[in-house]
């Protein structure tokens, strides 16, 4: 703890003096401070087991001073011990995890100590926090940034990745290129309504190898070009990726190069909107350590489910994981909305949404444009928003699934076809006080057969809002997975406490999972961010 109240300190000081001298620009701090705890209780029914200390918190604290030029960074956790669902050495630790140097000018920038960064879509290099899931890969070393001219970016990266609160036994380097052909080829530097660029991307992950096959490649690299086309409301983009060898746990040793293919398009106009994401993988797991076992510590790429992130309890019941050793599939979205004071759209209007998305196998591990038979995951749904009045509005959403739980959930289950109903109405009897229920069933003969849900949301005022929902399993457990909580807002502070029972099952932020116990018992966050 001495490390924390040290760079306090010095953090304090250097405010202080700043904003005492009248010869130097004043410094800035900003911070953030999260706390997420858990209290265990036991319930039999749904197998919630509390370890031995029955509670459970993670805490994050960040910093950050910027005077001119020059941004100072820290980031503390501390885990007392890390509520269920964490990694298993995320146990009764506390650390300064990360800290950071950074000077930038307009054109350049450099940073020492420990980085997020991004090469293009992510498919062959992504360092970011997702703190829900549990992922920290920032990596500790080098980041420069450079725009020798108008339509030139470039990027280098080196250092090595978390492993918790240690780093990898392994080097990350890297370099990306990005060039925009409307601006090198506009001499007059004149507006245009057509963006075209064309990047390039490289990455390379070394980690000793002391085994007895001669053949086995201490290095892995990959490189990936991407293009990226604009014209007036149509845009799309392209990525592909060429990966060599890469023997590690999570691909059974393979010695086979991966390949990856990603193609985003778009077009919208008044009031219609049209996406297509399509990808294709082989042999993508890219870890900074071999040996790892668990997709989400240290990944040195970035490969999220490519479908509908749904917000009802029934829909994530059964969600898509990335199977990175092979896939193929796409997701499409429709968006129209029906104009107020038509016969249709009403006084109001009316926004309708479909979304298709659907994942399987490759036919041919050698060719990523061969859609296999064995079918993963299907999802088709639409929605229909609609505002009757001030007061009231109204959503209903269709869905019907399609999931393979034998791949999905490496478990010896049998494929699961579900069909999701869900009506929900939100009443604003008074200024910022509102009322919101959900309904919802899922109708399925296998797995766990059906589900009902309700969620009831009240806003009493602006800073107070309390809820009380029900999952109920039916026809197989009958086991309600009940949830009563509230919060408290005032201004960039937020308190929440709820009491309930979590079913055990995939957990999904941004198309990134992890597994969750069940679990019962007490949650409480806090969360607030700082400044001057």
């Amino acid at each position: 703890m001495k490390q924390i109240f040290v760079i306090l300190f010095l953090f304090c000081l250097l405010h202080k003096l700043h904003s005492q001298s009248n010869n130097l620009k004043k410094g800035q701090i900003n911070g953030s401070y999260e706390n997420y705890s858990q209290y265990y209780l036991t319930d039999a029914k749904i197998s919630a087991i509390p370890p031995q200390d029955k509670f459970g918190s993670n805490n994050f604290l960040k910093l950050d001073y910027t005077y001119d030029k020059f941004t100072f960074g820290i980031q503390y956790e501390s885990y007392l011990p890390a509520i269920l669902g964490y990694y298993p050495l995320h146990v009764d630790q506390s650390k300064l995890v990360n800290k950071y140097f950074k000077y930038s000018e307009d054109k350049f920038s450099i940073i020492v100590g420990d980085f997020y960064e991004q090469f293009g879509s992510g498919l062959i290099f992504r360092s970011f926090e997702n703190r829900q899931i549990g992922i920290n890969n920032a990596l500790e070393g080098v980041n420069i940034f450079a725009q020798p001219n108008n339509f030139t970016k470039l990027k280098v990266v080196f250092g090595k990745t978390r492993n918790l609160f240690a780093y990898s036994n392994s080097t990350t380097r890297g370099l990306d290129a990005e060039f925009d052909l409307i601006k090198a080829f506009n001499k007059k530097d004149e507006a245009s309504n057509t963006e075209l660029s064309f990047a390039s991307s490289f990455i390379s992950r070394y980690q000793e190898y002391t085994g007895p096959n001669d053949q086995f490649p201490a290095t892995a690299n990959a490189f990936s070009t991407r293009i990226n086309l604009g014209v007036s409301n149509f845009n799309m983009d392209a990525e592909y990726v060429q990966k060599s060898k890469d023997p590690q746990l999570l691909n059974n040793y393979s010695f086979e190069n991966g390949n990856a293919l990603l193609i985003n398009a778009s077009f919208t106009k008044n009031n219609f909107g049209f996406t297509l994401t399509a990808r294709a993988l082989k042999n993508m797991n890219f870890g900074a350590e071999r040996n790892n076992e668990f997709p989400t510590l240290m990944p040195v790429n970035y490969l999220p489910a490519l479908t509908k992130q749904h917000d009802y309890l029934t829909s994530n019941i059964y969600v898509y994981n990335t199977q990175p050793n092979g896939e193929s599939g796409f997701q499409t979205d429709v968006f129209y909305t029906l104009k107020p004071g038509t016969k249709l759209g009403g006084k109001f209007g009316t926004k309708l949404s479909a979304n298709f998305s659907y994942y399987g196998s490759l036919n041919n591990n050698k060719d990523l444009l061969s859609v296999g038979d064995n079918k993963y995951f299907s999802d088709a749904n639409i929605e229909i928003k609609k505002k009757w009045s001030k007061k009231i509005e109204s959503t209903l959403a269709l869905q019907s699934i399609f999931y393979k739980a034998s791949v999905i959930r490496a478990a010896a289950q049998d494929d699961v076809n579900a069909n999701v109903i869900a009506v929900g109405v939100l009443y604003k009897y008074a200024p910022k006080k509102s009322l919101r229920i959900k309904l919802e069933h899922l109708s399925t003969t296998t797995d766990e057969g059906n589900w009902a849900s309700i969620i009831t949301e009240f806003s009493f005022s602006a800073p107070i809002a309390f809820y009380i929902s029900d999952l109920y399993n039916y026809g197989t457990s009958n086991i309600h997975y009940y949830n009563v909580g509230g919060s408290y807002t005032k201004d960039a502070t937020r308190f929440s406490l709820a009491f309930g029972k979590q079913r055990p099952g995939l957990f999904c932020v941004g198309g990134v999972c992890r597994f969750v116990p069940a679990a019962f018992g007490f949650t409480a966050t806090l969360t607030t961010t700082f400044g001057n």
